[in-house]
């Protein structure tokens, strides 16, 4: 308290002994031994005294952080029970989504299920629905394919095959040299068209991954045996050189007996075919390591880096395309190799034609 001089009157303990002549009516602030002060003085209007009071910014800013501490500790504190709970509360709400996210993930081709809606929320109830409306369909065409190559495998063959023996019952009793001309034609056009047929529904019963279900152990080696065997008569009315190189090692690996022999013989068809005459093919398997290989080589044409790119592409053929392949053979070899967890590469061969190898993975 300040009279009309400035003079202090009365005073607190801690009062600083600033200067009083420049204390102000009102709020203000000023700097005092290094600290600031915030004051608020009053002046009197029946004796002239001035009553100030006042207040070190230091104690404020103590207050703030012993508030802000009081406030922020709980919360600290209570953040991870917090954070629990939401996760407990939206893996709850999200519990019916991974059920329907399991069932999908859980469909096989073979055997399509529509999801189960109980326990779906309404919410994502439109979404399974037409999931369910989805996987209708595929079965439905899924079941319309496997009809089509049951049907397509009697009601296509049979009629070729008649057709056939009528052309060759022709040709015997023809004796005009034109016409057996045109029915040879004709012979060969049908016999095309048969070995197209045959390819095409050889590829659609490998798409199939039923096929997957029948793997077993099967002894490569043999397999090469068979087909080399079975090849002799062909490659001699070539006059082409039909070996085998035998493995050193076992060359076992899960798979299909019937479709790697078929995978097989479409290689070995298919150098017979594309070789000159007074050709060679060699046909064997080895382990590389983790690698079991199938390899096929022939002193033929061979094939350059584009064709060979293009080659497993269907109905696909190089060079000559008067030959009687349809284009499929390689595409048969692919999907056959591809279910046996194996990759098909073309190269060239140290026989001075192409390569073709399978690259089974047996680890």
């Amino acid at each position: 308290m300040l009279d009309e001089k400035g003079k202090m009157l009365l005073h607190s303990r801690e009062a600083p002994e600033f200067p009083h002549e420049d204390i102000e009516a009102g709020f203000s602030e000023f700097e005092y031994k290094g600290k600031k002060w915030f004051t608020f003085a009053h002046q009197s209007t029946h004796d002239d005294l001035l009553i100030v009071v006042g207040e070190r910014s230091g104690i404020r800013e103590e207050i703030t952080e012993y508030i802000g501490g009081g406030l922020l500790m709980p919360l600290v504190l209570l953040l991870p029970v917090v954070l629990w709970l939401l996760w407990h509360i939206v893996g709850v709400a999200l519990k019916p989504l991974r059920a329907v996210t399991d069932q999908v993930l859980q469909q096989d081709l073979k055997h399509l299920k529509s999801i189960d809606v109980a326990g779906v929320p309404k919410e994502i109830s439109p979404l399974v629905d037409a999931l369910n409306q989805m996987i209708g369909d595929l079965d439905a065409a899924y079941l319309r394919e496997r009809r089509f190559v049951s049907d397509a495998s009697h009601e296509m063959r049979n009629p070729l095959a008649s057709l056939l023996i009528n052309v060759d019952n022709a040709i015997e009793e023809s004796s005009e040299t034109e016409a057996i001309e045109s029915l040879q034609s004709m012979k060969l056009s049908i016999k095309r068209l048969t070995h197209l047929v045959s390819q095409l529904l050889a590829l659609s019963h490998f798409e199939n991954p039923d096929i997957v279900s029948e793997f077993e152990g099967v002894d490569l080696g043999q397999v090469c045996a068979r087909v080399v065997e079975s090849r002799q008569s062909q490659a001699a009315a070539k006059s082409i050189t039909l070996e085998m190189q035998s493995p050193v090692t076992p060359c076992r690996l899960k798979g299909s007996e019937p479709l790697l022999e078929s995978l097989l013989s479409n290689l070995v068809d298919n150098a017979i075919l594309h070789c000159p005459r007074e050709s060679r093919v060699t046909v064997g398997c080895y382990r590389d390591g983790d690698t079991l290989v199938l390899a096929v080589d022939d002193s033929g044409p061979g094939l350059d880096a584009a064709q060979r790119e293009k080659a497993p592409g269907r109905f696909y053929r190089a060079g000559d395309t008067n030959t009687s392949g349809a284009g499929l053979g390689l595409s048969i070899v692919k999907t056959i190799a591809q279910s046996h967890s194996g990759r098909l590469q073309l190269g060239e061969s140290e026989l001075g034609g192409l390569r073709v190898s399978i690259r089974f993975n047996v680890a």
